[in-house]
């Protein structure tokens, strides 16, 4: 046990490299902007055409990209130079950016501009991602790769937390042009930046294979793969039954449960934020922990816990204490999934691999599909529970049924 202690004592911070931390501050640039304007795109929509179905449909349309350009995102990750990769989206999420706000400037903005924006956006970030996220791969060894993982996973989580508060501070001084235009210097930041990362050289073996050969190649062996099957399953399952609560539910708990109003649904949202950010930093300190698939199922059990307090809260403080346990819960486990899935991966394919955690988002709207009726007819309390007792039981069946999830060892 000691010694387990020491060897994790001596695993270096990714900080520690100085690619990683040019990379890092890359990420942080690009997510800023991207919490940023989620925040003012949504205002800026409701301005535009006051009518709530339009915001919802105008920030829909990010599945769309999604769904067409993730497999083919994952591809281009194992195949294409990846810092130009990087380049590429931030410069288009820069451009486009910088255009919706010279058109708010000139109050040239429409409605199917902002729906034009978002599918933009939507591919950017499709395109970016994948690059990103394996980059880290490459620029610290591999033991200090889990915990690259997991730093990434903090610095996420803060933009989460502070890129909606400082949305509304830009759009009150400098209007909601001048938001997108700040998204815009965020998005060239992100760009420049990753200029002076030095990617080692990669050595894969010549193939003349088309995209679309490489893409199949890739879904057949997540498929096929025992260990990368049980993982994407795990991995998925919080994100149909757990994390569309935080989305659909929360608002209701805010107005009809503890009469919070606005105010409350913030304090609710900020407590997930900052879970999240803790979440980061324990899954940083159980890095080298071998068993990831019963780590993983822990922190989906604990999500199931935090969900059911919320359910169950008597007070909006006990609710956001709540919050931040299913935050951190929700967080670390995403950590511990996306880091094992690449650890396990071929290196050749770990593109293609962390290409498909871009669907996840994809498992929340369908998640909030179900959430939002079964509050309707149950009540939320009820839902929350009945989702939390279903996501329980799913992952001990998967964990109990599955030798292959309960095998799983990273090293």
């Amino acid at each position: 046990m000691s010694a387990a202690a020491g060897t994790l004592a001596t695993v270096p911070s990714p900080l520690a490299y100085r690619d990683f931390r040019l990379l890092w501050a890359s990420s942080l640039c690009s997510w800023a902007g991207q919490w940023i304007q989620q925040t003012a795109l949504g205002w800026v929509v409701y301005e535009i055409t006051g009518s709530g179905a339009l915001v919802g449909a105008v920030l829909g349309v990010r599945a769309i990209p999604m769904l067409l350009l993730t497999p083919m995102s994952g591809v281009a990750a194992d195949r294409r130079d990846r810092r130009r990769l990087m380049q590429a989206s931030q410069a288009l999420a820069c451009a486009v950016s910088f255009a919706v706000g010279a058109a708010l400037a000139a109050h040239a903005a429409n409605t199917w501009m902002l729906f034009g924006f978002t599918l933009l956006m939507g591919a950017s970030n499709v395109m970016d991602r994948p690059a990103r996220m394996t980059a880290a791969f490459e620029l610290v060894p591999r033991e200090v790769a889990t915990k690259a993982v997991a730093l990434n996973t903090i610095g996420f989580s803060l933009m989460r937390i502070f890129g909606p508060a400082l949305a509304g501070y830009l759009i009150a001084v400098f209007g909601a042009a001048g938001c997108f235009f700040v998204q815009a210097v965020l998005y060239a930041a992100s760009a420049l930046v990753v200029i002076w990362v030095t990617f080692p050289s990669r050595h894969h073996a010549a193939t003349h294979a088309s995209a679309l050969h490489a893409m199949r190649e890739g879904l057949r062996f997540a498929l096929d793969d025992r260990k990368i099957r049980m993982l994407l399953a795990i991995g998925a399952l919080p994100f149909f039954l757990l994390v569309p609560v935080w989305g659909a539910l929360l608002p209701i708990y805010a107005k009809d449960v503890f009469g919070a109003g606005p105010e409350g649904l913030g304090l609710l949202l900020t407590g997930v934020g900052v879970g999240g950010t803790l979440g980061g930093f324990i899954a940083n300190g159980l890095a080298r922990v071998e068993r990831q698939g019963l780590v993983q199922a822990a922190w989906i059990l604990t999500m199931c816990a935090a969900i059911a307090g919320l359910a169950a809260s008597p007070s909006l403080g006990v609710a956001i204490a709540c919050a931040v346990a299913g935050g951190a819960a929700e967080m670390a486990h995403y950590a511990s999934n996306a880091a094992a899935l690449q650890m396990l991966a071929p290196p050749a394919m770990r593109g293609r691999i962390s290409s498909l955690l871009m669907l996840n988002p994809i498992f929340i709207s369908l998640g909030a599909v179900v959430a939002g009726p079964l509050a309707e007819i149950a009540g939320v309390r009820t839902a929350s529970f009945g989702l939390a007792a279903v996501a329980a039981a799913g992952v001990l069946c998967l964990y109990f049924a599955s030798s292959t999830l309960r095998q799983i060892r990273v090293k």
